[in-house]
C-alpha cells in the first residue's frame, strides 16, 4: 500500500486520468488533517505540480483545481500563495461545475458560494473541503520523531553524568594525593 500524497505535487505526479486525480487529491485533504502548523501545510502547496493537461482529457480542470487549492489553503494560513498558482495554464479553459452541474439551482448556488480562488480559475463548487486544525505553538510531533527526541535527551543526560563522575573522581583522586 502506498502511502497518500503529501504534497500537491505529489498528487499531481500520481495522476494518470482523472479519477486517479480524484482519488489522490482526497487522499492529499486527508494527509491535511494530521497536520497542526503553516509551516507544515504550506510545505504541502509550496512546490510545483507538473502539469497534467497532456497526461489526460481532463488533465486542464485538474490543473486548476491544484491551483485552486493552493491558493485557497494559502489564504486559509494568511501566507502568499505560491507563485505557480498563478500561471494563465493553471486556469479551466471552460467553466467546470462540481457535482450537480446539470442542476441549473445547483449551478446559481455554485456560481455564488464558490470561494475566490476556485472562480478565478473558471471552476464553481458548492463546498470546497479544506481540514486545516492549526493550532498556536509547536506542531504535532509523530511517535518516531518524539521517540528520536527522548533517545537524545537520554543521551545527553548519560553525557552529562558521565562528565560529572569523571569530574568527581578526579577531584577524590587529587585530594587523595594530598
Amino acid at each position: 500500500m502506498t502511502p497518500r500524497p503529501r504534497s500537491l505535487k505529489e498528487v499531481a505526479d500520481r495522476s494518470k486520468s482523472i479519477e486517479d486525480f480524484g482519488r489522490n487529491l482526497r487522499d492529499w485533504l486527508h494527509e491535511l488533517r494530521r497536520l497542526s502548523s503553516r509551516l507544515q501545510v504550506s510545505a504541502t502547496i509550496e512546490e510545483k505540480p507538473v502539469l497534467l493537461r497532456s497526461a489526460f482529457p481532463e488533465g486542464n480542470i485538474a490543473d486548476a483545481w491544484l491551483a485552486a487549492y493552493a491558493e485557497y489553503a494559502a489564504s486559509k494560513l494568511g501566507i502568499r500563495p505560491p507563485d505557480w498558482a498563478f500561471t494563465p495554464s493553471r486556469v479551466a479553459v471552460y467553466p467546470a461545475f462540481d457535482e450537480g452541474g446539470e442542476n441549473p439551482r445547483l449551478r446559481v448556488l455554485a456560481l455564488l458560494q464558490s470561494p475566490l480562488a476556485f472562480k478565478r480559475r473558471n471552476i464553481y463548487t458548492t463546498s470546497v473541503d479544506l481540514p486545516l486544525r492549526i493550532h498556536q505553538g509547536r506542531p504535532r510531533k509523530s511517535t518516531e520523531e518524539k521517540r528520536q527526541a527522548n533517545a537524545e535527551r537520554q543521551r545527553r543526560f548519560r553525557n552529562s553524568r558521565k562528565a560529572e563522575l569523571k569530574a568527581l573522581r578526579a577531584l577524590a583522586r587529587r585530594q587523595s594525593h594530598r
